[in-house]
């Protein structure tokens, strides 16, 4: 029973060396072990402390909005926890002004980065998620040509999609070594694909990512990064379904799972 099987994941998690890593990973587990109809689809993770955001991490994403692909360092901004939802909840829908879907890569941090760390590896890295970063497309762009800053087109009420939260053990293959090639993604906007991706195409990997945020500060457990978008962002409007699906690769392994959403 689903009782059974958390008693037993929290036994688990309580007798791990790693207790902050154990309960991020069974609060991920309980998730994935509940029935559909009682998994939450509208209220986020308490556990969330920050929200760090990666932009132009795909090259033609980059080119698409006519930009030049960082070659140095990533491009960080970051979100408000109230922009915050799960699949199903409140957006702040601006009077004009397109709003851009941007699918993401999400990871959820396991443990603690100390300031100016190393990550070498995704260990450290509790689950992941997708979620949709969504864009006040028209604003950031009058914004940009004033030379200001431009939260205020991604950070605003519902902004911040999140599905649901997997633990990264999830995704390993036969029990092997986690490997990111296998992580393929797409998303569908009343049932047309919109953005697919693979992790692998990313310009900056994700450990690589972790190491640059942690030169400025600590990362905490809880912390959500969203690592970027790939090419196809585009208009989504109040009330069109979309569906953010894990996707096989071509050799029919990797993680397959769909959440649908609206907006």
């Amino acid at each position: 029973t689903f009782e059974s099987a958390g008693n037993a994941m929290m036994n688990a998690a309580r007798s791990s060396s790693s207790y902050s890593r154990g309960w991020h990973a069974l609060k991920g587990l309980l998730a994935r072990n509940q029935p559909s109809h009682m998994m939450s689809t509208t209220a986020p993770p308490a556990s969330v402390k920050n929200i760090y955001c990666i932009g132009r991490n795909y090259v033609e994403h980059a080119y698409e909005l006519g930009n030049e692909p960082p070659k140095e360092e990533p491009v960080v901004f970051i979100k408000s926890l109230s922009s915050l939802r799960g699949l199903k909840g409140n957006t702040a829908f601006a009077e004009s002004g397109r709003i851009h879907h941007e699918l993401e890569l999400v990871v959820q941090i396991a443990e603690q980065i100390p300031l100016n760390s190393h990550v070498e590896s995704w260990n450290v890295v509790g689950s992941l998620a997708l979620g949709l970063d969504l864009t006040l497309r028209d604003k950031q762009s009058a914004l940009k040509a004033k030379g200001l800053p431009w939260t205020i087109s991604k950070s605003f009420q519902g902004s911040t999609i999140l599905g649901p939260l997997v633990p990264l053990n999830e995704f390993y293959k036969n029990g092997e070594d986690f490997s990111p090639s296998s992580l393929s993604f797409e998303l569908r906007v009343n049932n047309e694909v919109r953005q697919k991706a693979n992790v692998a195409q990313m310009i900056f990997p994700v450990p690589h990512l972790l190491t640059f945020l942690a030169t400025y500060q600590p990362l905490e457990p809880g912390d959500l990064v969203y690592t970027g978008t790939p090419k196809g962002v585009s208009t989504i409007v109040k009330g069109d379904e979309f569906t953010m699906s894990w996707v096989t690769n071509d050799d029919n392994y990797g993680y397959a799972e769909a959440y649908e959403g609206v907006l």
